[in-house]
């Protein structure tokens, strides 16, 4: 079993040349996975709290910041991917920033400098599938501490990135930047998922070229989805998971929506 002396030492040591998860403190739920989760949480909350009683000039300030330093990760982690490992390869299936996460970085500019129904629509992407995902990554980042230690480059990045996106929506909507009521006619459901829509677009014509992908997991083929995803065919699959994002998108929309509905028929 390594040592925290060790993880220290070996923090940017590709999985290609580390031991097994058992050998390694800090993968996923160990006790110091939890501990330092509970750690960054907490500083994602202090981060929320301060910055969200920011005036709105100050707020696009910390996220520009805050994006220029995530996407400055994101290229030296898929640097790092691509040359520290046994083999200097460039894995076109599963490398590249096509995931529902990785819209984070594309909808940030708009949010922060989009005006009008565009910015509506980056701020909601980030406030729906981006919260959701950041969420679920920051609580259950199996795809990296299956492999990694948290205490180690690919763990920090996971934990950097998922906790940026949740510390952007959450000061967004706790500040008033952004707010689930602003939808008064059902197209407008639609807007948030704009970017995803977009990005769906490259991620498809990805997965159906000759590379062997499931970016967006538009096939179904990764993790839990994977049993869906061999009953079904690709075709089905992509009107699925399509209707399921375009569901999450607008979910937080709704209450409000549907009761400024029942109101005017009321009226």
């Amino acid at each position: 079993m390594w040592t925290f002396a060790d993880l220290i030492k070996h923090f940017f040591t590709h999985k290609d040349f580390l031991p097994g998860a058992d050998q390694l403190p800090g993968t996923l739920f160990t006790p110091l996975h939890v501990l330092l989760a509970l750690m960054w949480a907490l500083a994602v909350a202090a981060a929320v709290f301060f910055v969200s009683k920011k005036s709105e000039r100050g707020i696009r300030r910390v996220f520009a910041v805050l994006w220029v330093f995530v996407l400055v990760l994101e290229v030296s982690k898929i640097l790092w991917e691509t040359y520290c490992g046994k083999s200097v390869r460039f894995e076109w299936g599963g490398i590249l920033p096509l995931y529902p996460c990785s819209i984070f970085m594309y909808a940030m500019p708009f949010a922060i400098w989009g005006k009008g129904c565009v910015r509506r629509a980056a701020c909601g992407y980030v406030c729906s599938l981006g919260l959701l995902g950041g969420l679920i990554n920051f609580v259950y980042p199996a795809n990296i501490l299956s492999n990694y230690s948290c205490v180690s480059f690919a763990g920090a990045h996971t934990f950097f990135y998922h906790g940026s996106i949740v510390f952007c929506a959450l000061t967004m909507l706790i500040s008033g930047y952004h707010s689930y009521t602003w939808v008064q006619r059902p197209r407008q459901l639609l807007v948030p998922a704009g970017p995803f829509l977009i990005v769906s677009v490259i991620a498809n014509a990805v997965n159906f070229s000759s590379i062997d992908s499931d970016y967006m997991f538009f096939k179904l083929e990764s993790f839990i989805f994977a049993p869906l995803g061999r009953a079904t065919a690709d075709w089905v699959a992509v009107i699925l998971v399509y209707a399921a994002y375009l569901l999450i998108h607008a979910l937080p929309y709704l209450p409000h929506f549907l009761l400024i509905r029942t109101k005017t028929k009321a009226r």
